[in-house]
């Protein structure tokens, strides 16, 4: 099928959908965070076992996203026994229409390695911090906190079609 866009509409013949803006939006630019400051959605520890998550703005799939004001998420209780690696991710949800921040929580074990991310044609995640979580623990510190933001097989910074093209 052919497809072609975007004409002003004549009586409504022509009518696009957000997947169509999306669908060309995405071929221009590549998934990831604007990176305008050293802060953007950048994790720091809160109190307890909670961290913040700085404002800033991403680019998934053709869709932007956007925290405007400090955002604090909450990590699962630690594990008595062993130590896990918690992910916070940007999460795309075509099902749900929506993208938002989350805490994917890493199974406690001797070697924990941190969860997989999610990267289908429903949700597609960045992840821009692994936190590891000692045995016990009721804080997390700025040590316990990778940021990975730049790591561009974890989420990456945003490019346009003509720097993605030669990278």
């Amino acid at each position: 099928m052919e497809k072609s866009g975007f004409f002003n509409s004549n009586s409504g013949d022509r009518v696009y959908e957000a997947a169509d803006f999306a669908a060309y939006f995405g071929d221009l630019v590549s998934n990831g965070i604007f990176y305008r400051d050293a802060n953007n959605l950048k994790v720091v520890p809160a109190s307890g076992m909670n961290v913040t998550v700085q404002p800033g703005s991403a680019w998934i799939n053709g869709y932007h996203y956007q925290n405007t004001t400090a955002l604090d998420l909450t990590l699962a209780t630690a594990d008595g026994v062993n130590p896990r690696v918690d992910r916070v991710v940007v999460r795309w949800s075509l099902p749900d229409r929506v993208i938002r921040l989350a805490v994917k929580t890493g199974a406690a074990s001797a070697s924990p390695t941190p969860p997989d991310l999610t990267r289908s044609s429903d949700t597609y995640e960045l992840g821009i911090a692994d936190i590891a979580v000692a045995k016990g623990a009721i804080t997390v510190t700025g040590d316990n906190i990778a940021d990975t933001r730049l790591n561009p097989s974890l989420c990456g910074l945003v490019n346009s079609l003509i720097s993605a093209v030669y990278e």
